[in-house]
């Protein structure tokens, strides 16, 4: 298959997706910074958990990612237009449409291998907001798996492509739609999940809420798990739908996404770390509703468990200055 006719040449979306990935690599950077000071720092007064590790450990492995990708494509840029275009005549042009090049082929394992780890984490995520119970991850394991087989493929098909193919040939087309739209069905199935045990999670608070009492603890949780599904959904959206429209314009989108991904993985850490992201109720105290109400021990929302009397629907304590972590939802229900 031939290169489409595309109104915007190859060596432009590469400068441009350059430029695109160079500017959201600077925001990622600063994200993980403030992600790493919560997990790391802030927590020390309450201890290190877990899963905080788990979070910064995975915050450092897309930042490390995110700059081996972007310095494959500086080193690109340099040798495609540096070198390649002063020896020749659309030097540039020629150069990245050599798909089988080795730095072309790196720079793609190392963005399947981002989309991997995020997708391994969401399912993480669902697990542990799903109370740990096992029947749930079936489903995302089976797609990261496939997620992972199919972008192995992609890989060796890349390398194997003769000089003179695009990345649309015929050879290519399947595995890359196929690679794309695991990922999106993994983020968007393990979102609605977590989303719909959030919900179901403030639909039983509400039924201890007191009457006065109108704010739900949840509704933050939900508002931060969809809002950053959504950013990265659309991107990715936008991707396949460039793809498979025979557009440039998917150099510009798959560039971008690297980042991106760190992006919307560490902005759940922030928004729910800083204080300044809770409820504006939350002022010197705050009210934790527990699940269910009743002797023996109560499991809050930020994962801390309180003795309570019979028929105690609200459980008042100081405020935590650094605020409760989405990850930590109540991995246990309390005991009647």
């Amino acid at each position: 298959m031939t290169a489409p006719d595309n109104a915007l040449p190859i060596a432009r979306a590469e400068i441009i997706a350059l430029f695109m990935e160079s500017t959201l690599f600077g925001i990622f950077t600063v994200l993980y910074a403030i992600a790493v000071w919560i997990l790391l720092y802030r927590e020390k007064t309450r201890g290190h958990s877990r899963l905080n590790m788990v979070l910064c450990l995975t915050s450092t492995m897309m930042w490390l990612l995110s700059i081996a990708h972007l310095t494959i494509d500086v080193v690109r840029a340099v040798r495609g237009f540096a070198i390649w275009g002063q020896d020749m005549t659309g030097g540039a042009a020629k150069f990245y449409s050599v798909i089988s090049d080795p730095t072309q082929v790196a720079k793609n394992a190392v963005y399947i291998v981002t989309t991997l780890i995020a997708d391994c984490f969401v399912t993480y995520r669902l697990w542990i907001v799903w109370d740990r119970v096992w029947w749930v991850l079936p489903p995302p394991i089976l797609l990261v798996c496939a997620t992972a087989a199919v972008g192995v493929e992609v890989c060796i098909h890349i390398a194997d492509t003769p000089v003179g193919q695009v990345i649309f040939s015929s050879k290519l087309q399947p595995w890359i739609r196929t690679f794309f739209s695991l990922s999106l069905t993994t983020n968007l199935l393990a979102t609605l999940l977590i989303a719909a045990r959030l919900l179901w999670a403030n639909r039983r608070v509400s039924e201890h809420r007191a009457g006065g009492d109108t704010v739900s603890p949840y509704r933050k949780a939900i508002e931060t798990v969809v809002q950053s599904a959504a950013i990265y959904s659309v991107a990715l959206a936008s991707l396949l739908g460039s793809y498979l429209a025979g557009s440039n314009a998917q150099y510009i989108c798959l560039d971008s996404m690297q980042p991106t991904i760190g992006i919307t993985f560490t902005l759940i850490t922030i928004r729910a770390g800083l204080p300044s992201t809770m409820d504006n109720a939350v002022r010197g105290g705050i009210n934790l509703i527990p699940i269910r109400a009743g002797l023996g021990q109560l499991q809050t929302i930020g994962g801390h468990v309180y003795s309570a009397q019979s028929g105690v629907n609200n459980v008042n304590i100081r405020r935590i200055d650094d605020g409760a972590s989405i990850e930590e939802f109540p991995r246990k229900q309390a005991m009647d």
